[in-house]
């Protein structure tokens, strides 16, 4: 690709020659490649656990699920402040709290929308989410086809989302692309991430002056250390869960359904043992995990060997911790009934997503009522399905047909 970005920068003078991998993490597809294929490829080849990418202004990458949990859980060494996604952007006018923060500041912001991720929070939207699947699900049944993103996965998180929020759902569509700009390769992520504020704006300052009993109203009035929220502070959270809410859940509902469609073994064991639906759930989390946050290395520092500079940045990949054979036997096998395992999927340490326990609910539902009405589905051979990359990967088509 011709953007700078893309092309191969200097290798630093710290950066030993035999660290330097040939490997864009945010552009690493092969044709035909699904977006995991590539880092379950690398890893095989043998690449140092950690080793120095060149491309989007150079940066380490970790390929080990310890060191990823290391790193995800070592605010003091790696920093989140200074933005989360590759290159660095040391001079941005704006950070969105409390991800792109370190603790203490990160677990005030975090504190101002935590309550509505509780269990029993969520155990209130479960019927919610059940009777939404079942719609979704019958809607299309008879047809004997969906298009996943855009009939299953575009709608059901985002809607259940939306609703905590207090977000009507005819601003769905506009603000589906925004979202996908923040995570996808290549994308004017500035002029997304402006729109974005500008709307989660327009609606604070509605709750502001007619509150609701929803999320956005909860943080406009919030208060940090025993002080009135700055508005600023209050578009720059509910912007972030905005984002989140938007495109993460959506990106994993691709994954699995896609797994499912192309391994008819797997589909029949959980039509022929639904008992295993919650063993699945974590077993599609561990490996599908799809993000790729950033962190910036503080000061120079030796990290397992390798010397880290002030400045660096270092990619988390968690694909790579996916299929990580040095901490999951059969690594890039699913297997139900796998032990539970510490995962990579949702990060550790203060950031640890807040919405993992939203997550596992919506996939365990939407499995739970899928599989009893379309235990026999596959990838339309007729049609083609279109990957996405950058610091999520996710399917942007999924066409699926079934037998009616």
């Amino acid at each position: 690709m011709a953007d700078a970005q893309s092309a191969a920068s200097p290798v630093p003078q710290h950066v030993p020659a035999h660290l330097v991998v040939d490997f864009d993490l945010y552009r690493p597809l092969s044709p035909g490649d699904l977006y995991h294929d590539p880092y379950a490829r690398v890893l095989a080849s043998g690449v140092p656990d950690i080793f120095w990418s060149p491309y989007n202004e150079g940066h380490w990458v970790l390929t080990r699920n310890a060191l990823l949990n290391e790193v995800f859980s070592d605010p003091q060494r790696f920093t989140s402040s200074m933005g989360v996604s590759v290159p660095a952007e040391p001079d941005r006018h704006f950070r969105l709290f409390p991800i792109e923060s370190d603790p203490p500041v990160q677990g005030l912001y975090r504190r101002l929308f935590a309550p509505a991720f509780t269990v029993p929070a969520l155990k209130s939207r479960e019927a919610e989410v059940r009777e939404l699947a079942i719609s979704l699900i019958e809607g299309f049944k008879a047809s004997g086809r969906c298009e996943v993103v855009r009939d299953l996965a575009q709608h059901l998180p985002i809607r259940i989302f939306m609703g905590m929020a207090g977000l009507p759902e005819e601003d769905r569509e506009a603000l589906l692309p925004l979202a996908g700009a923040m995570v996808e390769v290549d994308a004017d992520k500035n002029s997304a991430i402006a729109s974005i504020m500008q709307y989660v704006g327009g609606k604070l300052h509605e709750r502001k002056l007619e509150p609701r009993d929803d999320l956005l109203t909860s943080i406009v009035h919030a208060e940090i250390e025993g002080q009135p929220i700055d508005m600023m502070q209050a578009v720059s959270v509910s912007s972030l869960l905005l984002i989140g809410g938007l495109d993460t859940v959506a990106s994993m509902t691709g994954h699995l359904m896609h797994f499912l469609a192309t391994h008819p073994e797997h589909r029949r064991q959980l039509s022929d043992n639904p008992a295993l639906i919650p063993g699945a759930v974590e077993e599609f989390l561990r490996r599908f995990a799809l993000t790729n946050p950033a962190r910036t290395v503080r000061d120079d520092i030796e990290f397992h060997g390798v010397t880290m500079k002030a400045g660096d940045m270092v990619m988390l990949t968690t694909p790579f911790g996916a299929v990580d054979d040095s901490e999951y036997e059969a690594a890039t096998e699913v297997d139900f009934t796998r032990r539970s395992v510490r995962k990579s999927v949702f990060g550790s340490g203060p950031h640890v997503c807040p919405g993992a326990m939203l997550a596992r609910l919506e996939l365990k539902i939407l499995l739970e009522e899928w599989m009893p009405r379309i235990p026999d589905f596959s990838v339309d051979p007729d049609s083609s399905i279109v990957v996405r990359t950058g610091i999520n990967g996710s399917f942007a088509r999924l066409p699926l047909v079934w037998p009616t």
